[in-house]
């Protein structure tokens, strides 16, 4: 009876000891993890942040709304607007850009030509990453329509910066 007393204490100090241990250890991990915090810095036994956070605006959302809204499609339209395709309208080697104003943009609701398939790519590489960059392209089917339009998020809002057409 004596040794069983003696071994329920001694498994009950131990599991009390390596509990106590286990928490020293997370409450040390938790103050590693703070002190690795670039955004977190203690002055004078206060804690400052240092970088406003911007309310990142979906694409989804606004591209939605973009398609849908002139108005909207309007005030996210950085003018003038760059376009860049064939000279005069044709195929062939030589590139024209013009510059769209305010005053020239007519709406645009992306969805008009049932024959072309909407891409949208996160970034002008057209391959998927976490980026501010978007480009959506209209990719004809056996009809040679390419159109791509720029979009780049700007202060937390999405804006449409470039356009370029292609086709042949």
């Amino acid at each position: 009876m004596k040794t069983g007393l003696i071994i329920l204490l001694t498994l009950g100090i131990g599991f009390g000891i390596g509990w106590w241990f286990n928490e020293m250890k997370r409450l040390n991990e938790g103050v590693i993890a703070d002190a690795k915090n670039p955004e977190i810095h203690i002055k004078d036994s206060v804690v400052v942040i240092k970088k406003a956070t911007i309310v990142q605006e979906d694409f989804d959302d606004f591209f939605y709304k973009f398609m849908i809204e002139a108005n909207f499609q309007l005030s996210r339209v950085k003018f003038p607007l760059e376009f860049i395709g064939f000279k005069d309208g044709y195929p062939g080697d030589e590139i024209d850009t013009i510059y769209f104003t305010k005053d020239k943009w007519q709406h645009n609701s992306y969805y008009l030509d049932k024959q072309s398939i909407p891409i949208i790519y996160d970034n002008y590489d057209m391959e998927l990453q976490n980026t501010d960059e978007r480009v959506f392209v209209w990719s004809g089917v056996e009809n040679g329509i390419n159109i791509k339009s720029f979009f780049k998020r700007i202060d937390g809002k999405w804006y449409l910066i470039k356009q370029e057409d292609f086709s042949t």
